[in-house]
């Protein structure tokens, strides 16, 4: 203890008392999200028997649970917390990127719009795109900052309040994006505006050779991976799979455009056919 006050006192990093690390393939339990995952599907399970969803589409709601649970609940999480920053960044996407939007695109329209229904004027007012956006991008970027990051490395609770704000942020965005609050256009603007403010995170991954975390910079390693090169593979993962997300989310949109465009003049020649 000694020690480490001297070091603090010469500015030098501190080392942290050496911890016995589990098994990298061993699993690793968060019963809240596990118990939260749960409760969802029953819900949903429950509601079921009324909207009577698609088997597509509830495939695609248990499929964004899963990726939930797996993130969270599995030697993924095992290695994220102990080993690799890679892996980490990795069940971030997961939980917020990946998860979110199944979850909503898993809703039938009347389930939706029951959920419009019971979040009233606060849901209608934080899912407006001047709110939701600027709160996933601050979310996204202030949880990855160095002394939160490292902390909740070393605090359950903090952990535990990290992947509640990534998967709320998460929720709150692609509402926005599939709760019928945006035409279809501004769905695109919304979806490229996004886009383009969340890569610099990744890039910094990518192009730093200084590790950021302290608590990485001294953990295990596994597979001959320093900690820079992890950091770098981390933002290639994380910018890869921002890509193809986002990509997608406006290919679809794109084509709806596309097609709503078709539908209006097809309409638009009808009715002055009919005029003749």
């Amino acid at each position: 203890m000694a020690g480490a006050h001297a070091q603090r006192a010469s500015g030098a990093p501190v080392r942290y008392a050496r911890r016995v690390h589990p098994a990298p393939w061993s699993f690793s339990w968060e019963p809240l999200f596990l118990a939260l995952s749960l409760a969802a599907g029953f819900a949903y399970a429950q509601v079921a028997r009324r909207a009577h969803p698609s088997t597509p589409r509830a495939l695609v709601f248990g499929l964004g649970l899963a990726l939930v649970v797996a993130a969270l609940c599995s030697p993924l999480e095992t290695i994220a917390r102990h080993y690799l920053l890679l892996f980490h960044l990795l069940g971030n996407v997961m939980i917020a990127d990946w998860a979110p939007p199944l979850l909503i695109l898993g809703l039938t329209p009347s389930m939706r719009a029951a959920l419009a229904r019971r979040g009233g004027r606060v849901l209608a007012r934080v899912a407006r795109p001047w709110v939701s956006l600027p709160v996933w991008l601050a979310v996204w970027y202030l949880i990855h900052l160095p002394a939160f990051y490292d902390y909740a490395l070393r605090h359950t609770w903090a952990l535990n309040a990290e992947h509640a704000l990534l998967i709320a942020a998460g929720l709150l965005f692609w509402w926005t994006v599939f709760g019928s609050v945006l035409s279809t256009p501004s769905a695109l603007a919304y979806l490229g505006v996004a886009f383009v403010s969340s890569i610099f995170l990744g890039l910094a991954f990518i192009f730093s050779s200084t590790p950021f975390y302290d608590f990485y910079e001294h953990a295990p390693r596994l597979w001959g991976l320093s900690p820079a090169k992890d950091q770098n593979l981390g933002g290639i993962l994380m910018n890869a799979e921002q890509t193809v997300v986002f990509l997608s989310a406006l290919a679809y949109f794109l084509v709806r455009l596309l097609n709503e465009e078709e539908l209006q003049h097809a309409a638009e020649a009808r009715k002055a056919e009919a005029g003749r």
